[in-house]
């Protein structure tokens, strides 16, 4: 049971035959009355402020708790963002790779689809000198056959009419063996050679 200073100064004592002196009681009683509600005035006090500094730091607690939270959230999301700008850098350079790689194959198999088609080219060339040089020979060598056949057949003795027609008949017998020598194969790919290379 807790004692106020209204118990302590409402106390009644029973006397006996022996007992204190009551005034000296009574003015014990009144300076115990004195201190104990000062220290119970006091006491009330503490007790006040202890609950508001139980408040404040049930507040500041709260406030902590939020602050450790959001902290903690913060560093989540932060964590979040560099792994996924890692994984996305990764896929970056991954992409960039592969597309330059692809690049560098393709650019590649250019220039063996070139180097193909230019050994093509060449081959076909070589080809086409030879006819064409053969063709070009074939028709020196025909000319100067015409030519041996004209000074052999004219003679001063021979009429103008007769010279005239010797002549042309030996020039049209010259002419259908240039185009019997010629195969029409190779006059046919010598004007396809010229024709692709105008294109």
């Amino acid at each position: 049971m807790k004692l106020t200073p209204m118990d302590i100064n409402n106390k009644e004592f029973k006397r006996g035959l022996r007992g204190y002196l009551q005034d000296e009681v009574d003015e014990f009683l009144d300076d115990v009355v004195d201190n104990y509600e000062e220290l119970y005035k006091e006491n009330a006090k503490l007790k006040e402020k202890i609950e508001v500094l139980n408040e404040q730091v049930e507040h500041y607690a709260k406030i902590e708790s939020t602050i450790q939270n959001t902290l903690v959230l913060a560093q989540n999301a932060a964590d979040q963002a560099k792994e996924s700008s890692q994984k996305e850098a990764e896929l970056i350079v991954k992409n960039a790779n592969e597309t330059a790689q692809r690049i560098v194959d393709k650019a590649h198999n250019d220039v063996i689809q070139i180097n193909d088609e230019f050994d093509r080219v060449k081959q076909e060339f070589i080809k086409f000198r030879a006819k064409f040089r053969n063709f070009i020979n074939t028709q020196l060598e025909t000319f100067d056959d015409l030519e041996k056949d004209l000074n052999k057949n004219y003679s001063i003795s021979t009429p103008v009419e007769e010279e005239i027609g010797i002549k042309d008949i030996a020039y049209e017998e010259s002419y259908n063996e240039v185009n019997e020598e010629v195969s029409q194969d190779d006059l046919k790919e010598i004007k396809s050679f010229f024709a692709n290379k105008e294109d």
